[in-house]
């Protein structure tokens, strides 16, 4: 795999090599032709079946869709290191699927099943874990101390003790780290004097204390299991064969090779041929093709989308606060809300504390003042509505509910039985700050389709109806 380059480009992202009369110009965007492949994959997958979108009023939206992509462009977006890196790390990631003889891979996998049959034998797999005590030197007084404390670990292991606890504790071998576990395991896999103690072991159940290459020791199989069909591995020998590079590599050449033949190419070296497969696989695998420009677009869509609208809104507090004052029709309450906060008390008397204490403060200020009240001991705690506005709207909460509009019950609060509200009614927002996400959310609406509209008139593009009514039918 360390012998294909990074990508770093798509020089020939909005071309199609092998295009031809049946893959017609559906549109023109700011001088690039957008074929009917593409259109089409970006409509079957974007398009919203329940609001049944016509595909011309699709094609409007797709062509705001590139304007906003060739801005980017502009913007030499497509050439910073931030973007060709994540586009290249998700390009590459994608590609692998296409580039690979998966008929070759399943032949691999079908006679790594095969061998595993062969290996596995009748006995089955059990599930191994080892508890050990090796030697330090080769006293007599040495193995004698290791001997004993196997030994005693039996003994206790016969009532209590847990096995992978104690194997990382007083295990010296290589299993020690995780808990004496060895994994799954055929006969064959282990040497005989241990295979002939596994398997003569019931599910579940610890050896007596053996000696194995002069180290005392039990082992202890938590389960026994079938290896199972060919389709109940699959997925565990697809996973070991993406670890093996030598089987990757050679599934990638053959594939590579069977292009070439097929493309003529002219290419018969395996690594020149798969070194140009992955450079150039977007302009003979259309179903890929159409996944890239997808990543490659939306990331430069996000960027130009964020830098001329979403950042733009977000620092410019008088913009959005004008935008406010001049649709004001905008914002109104569908019924009346309440603005302000619920408290649960230790008594009334520290209700009325506190509400001296928040007495001509703003709403979103209040919780700083209560903070001072629960120093030593908890007496009070709070429930402001949303975050950023401090605004209840009906249904939303069972005690403003209850002690502001009258309507149904709540159960106090375990540990504060005084509850009650500080705020006031409001039937339509005071300022901004009552509706401020709403505000944003429209100023933005309203940023991008100023931008849009400036976009249709720095750039030329053009919409042929006759084709996409063709494809509507």
């Amino acid at each position: 795999m360390n012998k294909i380059v990074p990508f770093l480009a798509l020089a020939l992202l909005g071309t199609n090599v092998l295009a031809d009369n049946s893959d017609p110009v559906v549109m023109t965007v700011a001088g690039t032709d957008v074929h009917q492949s593409e259109f089409e994959y970006f409509l079957n997958k974007n398009r919203n079946s329940e609001e049944k979108m016509s595909v011309l009023d699709y094609a409007e939206t797709y062509v705001n869709f590139k304007l906003k992509v060739q801005a980017a462009v502009d913007a030499g977006i497509d050439t910073t290191a931030s973007f060709l890196s994540e586009f290249t790390e998700y390009r590459d990631m994608q590609a692998i699927d296409y580039m690979l003889d998966s008929a070759f891979l399943e032949s691999v996998a079908h006679g790594s099943y095969e061998q595993s049959v062969r290996e596995v034998g009748p006995d089955g797999l059990s599930f191994v874990s080892v508890l050990s005590r090796i030697p330090e030197d080769s006293s007599p007084e040495e193995f004698v101390r290791c001997n004993a404390l196997i030994d005693s670990i039996r003994n206790v292991l016969r009532t209590e003790g847990n096995f992978h606890e104690l194997a990382q504790r007083f295990s010296n071998d290589n299993y020690a780290k995780n808990g004496g576990d060895v994994g799954w395991m055929a006969r064959s896999q282990l040497p005989e004097d241990i295979a002939r103690v596994v398997f003569s072991l019931e599910e579940g159940t610890i050896s007596e204390p053996f000696i194995f290459e002069g180290a005392p020791m039990i082992v202890a199989v938590f389960a026994h299991r079938e290896l199972g069909s060919y389709e109940e591995n699959r997925d565990d020998i697809y996973e070991w064969m993406n670890s093996r590079e030598e089987i990757m590599m050679q599934a990638m050449a053959n594939k590579a090779l069977d292009y070439s033949e097929q493309f003529d190419w002219g290419i018969t070296d395996p690594d020149s041929a798969t070194l140009f497969m992955h450079e150039n696989l977007e302009d003979y695998v259309p179903e890929f093709r159409n996944i890239s420009r997808e990543y490659h677009d939306g990331l430069l869509l996000f960027e130009i989308s964020n830098r001329e609208v979403w950042e733009k809104a977000m620092n410019d507090e008088a913009g959005m606060e004008r935008f406010y004052n001049e649709h004001l029709k905008l914002f109104r309450f569908k019924e009346p809300c309440f603005k302000g906060m619920v408290f649960f008390c230790k008594d009334e008397d520290v209700f009325h504390r506190i509400e001296q204490a928040v007495s001509g403060l703003p709403v979103l200020e209040w919780s700083d003042t209560i903070v001072s009240f629960n120093h030593g001991e908890s007496v009070v705690r709070a429930m402001r509505g949303n975050q950023e506005t401090g605004i209840f709207q009906k249904g939303q909460n069972a005690y403003v509910d209850c002690l502001v509009f009258g309507e149904g019950e709540f159960e106090p609060m375990k540990g504060f039985p005084y509850t009650n509200v500080i705020g006031r009614v409001l039937d339509k927002p005071e300022s901004m700050d009552d509706v401020v996400a709403q505000v944003s959310q429209e100023y933005q609406n309203s940023l991008e389709k100023e931008w849009v509209k400036s976009l249709r008139k720095k750039y030329k593009f053009k919409i042929n109806k006759k084709e996409l009514r063709k494809l509507g039918n």
